[in-house]
């Protein structure tokens, strides 16, 4: 009776956590390939899930830029998300597909641009993989399309080329029986003149993105069909919207904020909500936090 309820627990919990990692990608915005990661955990995991009892261990370095992939379960936190007594879950949530609209900028979203990692506990507080200021949010730098001009010549040439890296401000607040999720972000926009402190959004002033599941999940299946060898389950397409949400406009972009103006120009921005849009295709693991006690705890013959 305990592992029923638990996983019905589990199954709204994981698509509650879908909402959130659908919503995140959009806000990151798009880009072929581009370096760096605005996360401490790397974008390649190694280790099989050994470690998943603490969340310690958050896996191998990889190349700066590389498209997130599941690996392990290494990015949670069991002890703090599960409890024998009301449950928990962990989860990894995957960027697959999507495409962002705000204000003027209109972009498409990579396979594996972001990550939300960590777990869900029992009363349905969201535990984030590591203890690392990121709120479990772990996104790769991404090249604004037109880059400063709104023109292709311009994305690549560095004087004129914007990066732009998606941070949580804050966790999420996850409701998943309504199917529910409000994340505040902000952006960060990275560019030689703009400075190192210029953004789209603030712990202030944010994002705020109110994210709903598309009809449903769609079908799962279980992660070593495709995946590796670990305990769990996978919604591989699972679809995810959110509209009309408000962009602030920029701060803190060249010296004393005196490019404001031009990022503010260039976006289209403050935007108070209308005609703003996201949606993406998310890959959602999750796996119960006793059935990965178990698999941690059990012995190997």
């Amino acid at each position: 009776m305990r592992k029923n309820t638990t996983r019905s627990a589990v199954l709204a919990a994981t698509a509650a956590l879908a909402l959130v990692g659908g919503g995140v990608a959009n806000a990151a915005g798009s880009a072929e390939s581009s370096s760096g990661s605005s996360g401490s955990l790397s974008s390649s995991e190694g280790s099989s899930g050994s470690s998943g009892s603490s969340g310690s261990s958050t896996g191998s370095s990889a190349a700066p830029g590389t498209p997130y992939e599941f690996q392990n379960w290494d990015t949670c936190q069991l002890d703090l998300v599960y409890d024998d007594a009301i449950g928990g879950t962990c989860m990894t949530v995957i960027i697959r597909d999507g495409n962002m609209r705000i204000g003027n900028l209109d972009v498409a979203v990579p396979d594996g641009s972001l990550m939300i990692a960590g777990g869900v506990t029992g009363e349905q507080v969201f535990v984030p993989a590591a203890d690392d200021g990121k709120f479990g949010v772990y996104a790769n730098p991404i090249t604004v399309p037109g880059g400063a001009f709104g023109a292709a010549s311009a994305e690549n040439f560095g004087p004129t080329a914007i990066q732009a890296t998606v941070e949580a401000v804050a966790l999420p607040d996850v409701d998943p029986y309504n199917l529910a999720v409000q994340l505040p972000v902000r952006l960060k926009l990275s560019n030689p003149l703009l400075g190192d402190n210029c953004y789209i959004g603030s712990a202030a002033t944010p994002i705020n993105l109110s994210l709903a599941l598309v009809d449903s999940a769609g079908p799962a299946e279980w992660i070593a069909t495709n995946g590796p060898d670990l305990p769990g389950a996978v919604w591989p397409q699972a679809p995810h919207t959110a509209t009309d949400f408000a962009v602030p406009g920029a701060s803190g972009c060249g010296p004393l904020g005196s490019l404001n103006w031009a990022v503010n120009l260039r976006a289209g921005l403050p935007s108070a909500g209308a005609g703003n849009s996201l949606s993406t295709t998310s890959a959602v693991y999750n796996v119960a936090g006793w059935e990965l006690d178990e698999y941690l705890n059990t012995p190997t013959p």
